[in-house]
């Protein structure tokens, strides 16, 4: 098997760019989607409404609130990690067996904040996706829960989008219309195939 790494940062269009992978038969485990997943169950709930009082409204989590608190204090940043990666981890270490068993030769874990993980050797090829500095804001901005302040704060938590380019194996950039993301997206299913597979056993010590 080989496993791509996708990150980028916040707002570069990691979820068009899983999209595409899947069009092309490539499956994506997608951190961010697991992780709103996450905010619905009754344990990480009870964890929140123990350690964040006032987050938790009538069953839902009001993330601008939470974003807030932990993002002007670090202890409370790492207690919601704590709550949350170890519960992502599992999944994540999960649904990578299951492709095992599959069979599949390619998968792709969409990960926001892998360059900062320092945890690099899970994967086999780093892809990082990019775009403007306005195309990365107005895209953020338009979603739901999200204003300039917690942009703001997120950005300060991620390294820059410069130090990233610099890392990866593979960029991407994300605001050349999408007929250009996808013969990205084909090119590098084409340089991956020709890549040795990662034998299971080293995967498995990984996840």
């Amino acid at each position: 098997m080989i496993i791509i790494g996708l990150t980028g940062s916040v707002g570069m269009g990691k979820t068009e760019a899983g999209k595409y992978f899947k069009r092309k038969n490539i499956d994506v485990f997608d951190c961010d989607k697991e992780i709103a997943s996450l905010y619905k169950k009754e344990l990480v709930l009870k964890q929140l409404k123990k350690f964040f009082p006032g987050v938790v409204i009538n069953g839902s989590v009001n993330k601008i609130a939470l974003a807030r608190i932990v993002f002007s204090d670090k202890n409370k940043l790492k207690r919601l990690q704590n709550i949350l990666y170890n519960l992502l981890e599992k999944k994540q270490s999960f649904w990578i067996r299951k492709k095992i068993r599959e069979k599949k030769r390619i998968v792709v874990l969409d990960v926001p904040l892998l360059l900062e993980s320092n945890n690099l050797k899970k994967y086999d090829l780093i892809v990082v996706v990019s775009s403007s500095k306005s195309i990365q804001r107005k895209r953020v901005l338009e979603r739901k829960n999200w204003d300039s302040e917690r942009l703001a704060k997120v950005l300060e938590k991620q390294i820059t989008d410069k130090e990233k380019v610099k890392l990866a194996n593979v960029v991407i950039k994300t605001d050349r219309g999408k007929r250009y993301l996808y013969n990205a997206i084909i090119k590098t299913k084409k340089m991956v195939k020709i890549r040795t597979d990662r034998p299971v056993n080293n995967i498995l010590k990984e996840f």
